[in-house]
C-alpha cells in the first residue's frame, strides 16, 4: 500500500535515509514505527530481509530491487553489500548520520521551510569510515553536534537546520577528496583509470590513509595521533601515490629502505607501520594482496634474507641475496677482504656504501665465497669432527649440523667456520681421566637406544651437566657423559 506522501529515492542515497524521510513525510516519528505498523521490525530491515524491503518499497512507490541495491545488506561474516560493492564491517559507519553541510544546503534549498529537512538525504559515500571529506565542496563530513538516533537521518538533522544554513558546521579542508571522488564513481558503477581500481573501495580507503600518513607525517606515526584534517590530506596523498601504479609504490618502499638505520634493522623497522598493518593488521586481508605483493617482492629483491626469514607472509627456503655484512658473518671472512674479493671478481662495483647496503646475488657468488672461506667435504668433515658416518647423518637430519650454503643433502659441504665452531664447542668441556662413571656418545646411544642428535641435544640444552672430554682426544668421539645422570634425565623426561 503506497503511503499518501512519498519522497524521491535518490541514486546515491542509502535505503535508511530514504526510509527515515518517508516516515517523516507521513508524520511517523521513526523507521521503527513505520515498519511496526506493517508487522516488521528494525532488526528485519538491518538484516536485509526481502519481505521488509518489499513492504518499504510498496509504501514509497519505488522498486524493491533499487531500494535493496542501495541498502547495506549483510553478505557474509562481518561484510555488507551495497551498490555491487562488498564492504567489511570495520570500514563502515553504519547507523551514523554524517553529512557534508554544503550538500545538505544544496538539497534543501535557500529557505528554511517545513519541507526543508525532507529534501536533504544521506549519501552512501558518507557511510564509509575512510571517507572524511566531500570531494565536491572540500568540507569535512560531520556528525550532528549531539548524539542522534542511529539510522534516523531526518530526526538527526531536522534539529540543526539553522546551524547548517548559516554554515556553522562547515569545516573546510585545504586538500583532500581524491579517494572519496574515486569511491563515489565506483559506487555509481564507473571504473576510473589507475591502479586504485584493482582494490575494493573499503580497503582502498584504509590503504590510502596508511600510505599517506607515512608519506606526509612519517612511517611510525599512528593514525590516532592525527586530526580529521590531517587524515583527509593523508588519504589524498596516499591515493595519489597508489593510483600511479606498483612501480611508483615500489620506488617509495625503496626510499624507506634507504633511510638511515642500524645495520641490524629488519624490514619491519625500515617500513614502519605499513609493514605491520599489511602483515598483521587490517591490511592483512585478501583485498590488500596487490599492495602486499608489491612490498613482498620488493623485500625479496632488496633484502639479504636467509633461509627461514620472512618477507611478509612468505618464508624463504634458501638465501637469494647477501650483503657484505651477512656474507662475512656466514663465511667467517673479514668484511674488508671480502669486499676486495667481490670487486676483483666483478660481482660488485667499487662503492662507499656501508657493508650492510652492498647487496649481491648469493647464488652467483656462492662458489667464490666457499673458496674464500674454505669448504670441507663430508668425509673430511667427519674425520675432523671425530664422528662416524651415522652420527654425521643423524645430526644433519636433525638440523643440528648445518651444511654450508650452496651444498645439498646428497653432497653436503661445510665451511671452515662451522668446523671450527664445533671443535671449539667440544673442547670447551673439562678434561677427565675418570672412565668408570663416564661413557662416550656412541656407547650411550647403543646402551639406551638413543640417537646421536638426542644425546647431543641433551648436552646442548643443559639437561646433561656432567659432560667432559677425554684427555688427549678431540671432536665428538672424545665427549663423555655421566651414566647415572643420563638415566635420571631419561626417567624425568619419560
Amino acid at each position: 500500500m503506497r503511503l499518501r506522501d512519498t519522497v524521491i529515492l535518490n541514486a546515491d542515497e542509502t535505503a535508511a535515509s530514504f526510509a527515515s524521510r518517508l516516515a517523516a513525510a507521513n508524520g511517523i516519528p521513526s523507521i521503527s514505527e513505520l515498519l511496526m505498523d506493517a508487522g516488521q521490525s528494525m532488526s528485519d530491515f538491518l538484516k536485509g530481509d526481502p519481505r521488509t524491503f518489499e513492504i518499504l518499497a510498496d509504501f514509497g512507490g519505488v522498486s524493491t530491487e533499487s531500494l535493496r541495491w542501495q541498502a547495506f545488506v549483510p553478505s557474509g561474516i562481518s561484510t555488507y553489500r551495497i551498490m555491487g560493492q562488498e564492504i567489511g564491517q570495520q570500514f563502515l559507519l553504519r547507523g551514523q548520520n554524517r553529512i557534508c553541510p554544503a550538500c545538505f544546503r544544496e538539497d534543501a534549498g535557500p529557505e528554511i521551510t517545513p519541507d526543508t529537512a525532507l529534501k536533504a538525504y544521506g549519501r552512501i559515500l558518507w557511510g564509509l569510515s575512510s571517507a572524511r571529506v566531500c570531494p565536491i565542496h572540500k568540507l569535512a563530513l560531520v556528525c550532528s553536534p549531539e548524539d542522534s538516533v542511529q539510522h534516523e537521518f531526518f530526526d538527526t538533522w531536522s534539529l540543526w537546520l539553522f546551524e547548517i544554513s548559516e554554515g556553522l558546521l562547515d569545516q573546510p579542508v585545504a586538500e583532500g577528496g581524491l579517494y572519496e571522488a574515486h569511491a563515489a564513481r565506483r559506487l555509481a558503477g564507473d571504473l576510473p583509470e589507475g591502479w586504485a581500481k584493482d582494490f575494493p573501495i573499503d580497503a582502498l580507503g584504509a590503504t590510502c590513509e596508511v600510505l599517506g600518513v607515512s608519506v606526509i607525517y612519517g612511517k611510525n606515526v599512528k593514525l590516532g595521533e592525527l586530526s580529521v584534517f590531517d587524515l583527509a590530506m593523508a588519504s589524498s596523498a596516499g591515493f595519489r601515490l597508489l593510483n600511479k601504479g606498483p612501480a611508483i609504490v615500489q620506488n617509495y618502499f625503496e626510499a624507506l629502505r634507504r633511510q638511515p638505520g642500524k645495520p641490524q634493522d629488519r624490514p619491519q623497522a625500515r617500513y614502519g607501520r605499513i609493514y605491520d598493518w599489511l602483515k598483521r593488521g587490517a591490511g592483512s586481508g585478501i583485498g590488500l594482496e596487490p599492495l602486499r605483493a608489491v612490498l613482498r617482492d620488493h623485500i625479496l629483491e632488496k633484502w639479504p634474507l636467509g633461509p627461514g626469514d620472512h618477507a611478509m607472509d612468505y618464508v624463504l627456503k634458501e638465501r637469494r641475496l647477501h650483503s657484505i655484512r651477512t656474507a662475512a658473518k656466514t663465511h667467517d671472512l673479514h668484511p674488508k677482504r671480502l669486499r676486495k674479493i667481490l670487486v676483483d671478481a666483478g660481482i660488485i662495483a667499487e662503492t662507499n656504501l656501508p657493508d650492510f647496503e652492498v647487496i649481491f646475488d648469493a647464488r652467483k657468488a656462492q662458489t667464490l665465497l666457499e673458496q674464500a672461506s674454505g669448504s670441507v667435504g663430508f668425509v673430511s668433515a667427519q674425520k675432523r669432527l671425530g664422528m662416524t658416518r651415522s652420527q654425521m647423518e643423524s645430526l644433519l637430519r636433525a638440523d643440528i649440523l648445518v651444511p654450508g650454503e650452496g651444498s645439498d643433502k646428497a653432497r653436503p659441504r661445510f665451511t671452515e667456520a662451522t668446523i671450527s665452531r664445533w671443535l671449539d664447542y667440544f673442547a670447551s668441556f673439562p678434561k677427565s681421566q675418570e672412565w668408570d662413571s663416564l661413557m662416550n656418545v656412541r656407547d650411550t646411544t647403543r646402551k639406551y637406544g638413543l640417537s646421536t642428535d638426542r644425546v647431543l641435544s641433551l648436552v646442548m640444552d643443559g639437561s646433561l651437566t656432567k659432560v667432559y672430554i677425554a684427555n688427549g682426544s678431540t671432536g665428538l668421539q672424545a665427549v663423555l657423559v655421566d651414566r647415572a645422570e643420563v638415566v635420571e634425565v631419561l626417567r624425568r623426561q619419560g
